[in-house]
C-alpha cells in the first residue's frame, strides 16, 4: 500500500501544480473594431499567437465593429486597467475625434498608448477609360473631364479623407459620392459610375489583378509586395500627401508605464517575427519600421489627430 500512498501524493502534487499555473496564466483580450476577416481583423489574429508566447498567456480576439471603430474604443475605456485589455485602432478613431461628437471619450486624454507597428495602404485606383499610367497623367487628363466623382467607403472615411486632400492638393473638382463600404465602392469604379477611388489595397487587389481598374500609386511609403509595379505617391512627385493608415494598439487611461513598456515589447518582438511580415505583406500591409514605443505612439497620435481635423474641416465635412 506504500507504494499506492506514494503513487497518490505525486498525483495530488502534480494536479495542485497544474491547477496553480493555470489560475496564474493570463489571457489578454484584443478588442477589434472592425468584423472578422477585415484587415484590422486579420490583423490582430496574425499577432495573437506570437504575442501570446511573449507575455507568457493566451490573447484572444473580441470583435465590436461599429461607428469606425468608436465602439470598440469605448469598452477599452472602461476596462481595468491592468494590461489584460487592449484595444487596436487605426486612423479611423484618429479622424473620429473630429466626426463622432457624441462618443463618449477622448482618444487623447482616455486611452493611453503603447504603440504603433504597421501601416495600411491605400490604393489609387482609375477606369481603365481614363488614359493615365501615372499621377501627372492622371492630373492631366482629369483636367479635361467636366464631372469627376470619386467613390469611398462612407463619410469620413480614410477613402474619403485620401480622396479630399488629393483634391486639395491638385485643385480638381472633384465630387465624393459615398458608399455602404469598401466592395460596392470599388465597383463603382469597375462599372464607370465614378472615375477614381482610394482604396483599401486589399480590396481593390482582385480588380486590379483582373484589370477592371488601373491602379496609379500607392500611399504607403515603400512600394507593396503585391503590387511591385505600383509607385508610391512619393514617387510620384506628391511628397507631402501623406494619408497613409496605420494599425497601433491602446490601453485604459491608468494602465502603468512600466506595463505599458513591457507590452510595446512583447508586440515589437511579434511584429519582427519573419513570418508574420511575409503574412502581412501577403495581406497588402507593411511593417512599421521602427516602430513606435508608447511616447512616440503619443505623440503621433496628436498629430494624426491635428491633421485630419484640418482636412475635416477644410473639406466641409460634419460631425455626427
Amino acid at each position: 500500500m506504500q507504494w499506492l500512498r506514494f503513487a497518490t501524493a505525486i498525483l495530488a502534487t502534480t494536479a495542485a501544480l497544474a491547477l496553480s499555473q493555470g489560475a496564474s496564466a493570463q489571457i489578454t483580450r484584443i478588442i477589434v473594431g472592425g468584423p472578422p476577416g477585415g484587415n484590422t481583423d486579420i490583423a490582430a489574429r496574425l499577432v495573437a499567437d506570437k504575442l501570446g508566447r511573449q507575455l507568457g498567456g493566451s490573447v484572444v480576439i473580441e470583435n465590436k465593429p461599429g461607428a469606425g471603430g468608436t465602439l470598440a474604443a469605448e469598452l477599452v475605456k472602461n476596462a481595468r486597467p491592468d494590461g489584460l485589455t487592449i484595444g487596436l485602432i487605426t486612423v479611423s478613431n484618429a479622424t473620429n475625434e473630429t466626426l463622432q461628437a457624441s462618443k463618449s471619450y477622448s482618444l487623447l486624454t482616455d486611452l493611453e498608448p503603447v504603440g504603433l507597428y504597421a501601416w495600411l495602404s491605400n490604393v489609387l485606383i482609375i477606369h481603365p477609360s481614363i488614359s493615365a499610367a501615372t499621377v501627372p497623367e492622371l492630373v492631366t487628363a482629369l483636367k479635361t473631364k467636366s464631372l469627376i466623382n470619386f467613390s469611398s467607403g462612407g463619410i469620413g472615411s480614410p477613402g474619403h479623407l485620401s480622396g479630399e486632400t488629393f483634391k486639395r492638393m491638385t485643385g480638381l473638382p472633384m465630387t465624393h459620392i459615398p458608399y455602404k463600404g469598401a466592395p460596392p465602392a470599388v465597383l463603382a469604379v469597375v462599372t464607370n459610375e465614378v472615375s477614381l477611388m482610394f482604396s483599401t489595397a486589399s480590396a481593390a487587389l482582385p480588380q486590379i489583378k483582373g484589370k477592371t481598374v488601373r491602379p496609379i500609386a500607392v500611399t504607403s511609403n515603400v512600394r507593396l509586395a503585391a503590387l511591385p509595379d505600383v509607385p508610391t505617391f512619393l514617387e510620384a512627385g506628391l511628397t507631402h500627401f501623406d494619408v497613409r493608415d496605420w494599425i497601433g494598439f491602446v490601453v485604459p487611461k491608468g494602465t502603468p508605464i512600466d506595463v505599458r513598456e513591457r507590452l510595446h515589447r512583447a508586440f515589437a518582438t511579434a511584429f519582427a517575427d519573419p513570418e508574420l511580415v511575409k503574412r502581412f505583406e501577403e495581406n497588402t500591409m507593411v511593417m512599421a519600421s521602427p516602430p513606435l514605443a508608447p511616447a512616440a505612439f503619443g505623440e503621433f497620435l496628436a498629430a494624426d489627430v491635428a491633421k485630419w481635423a484640418k482636412v475635416i474641416k477644410e473639406a466641409g465635412i460634419q460631425p455626427q
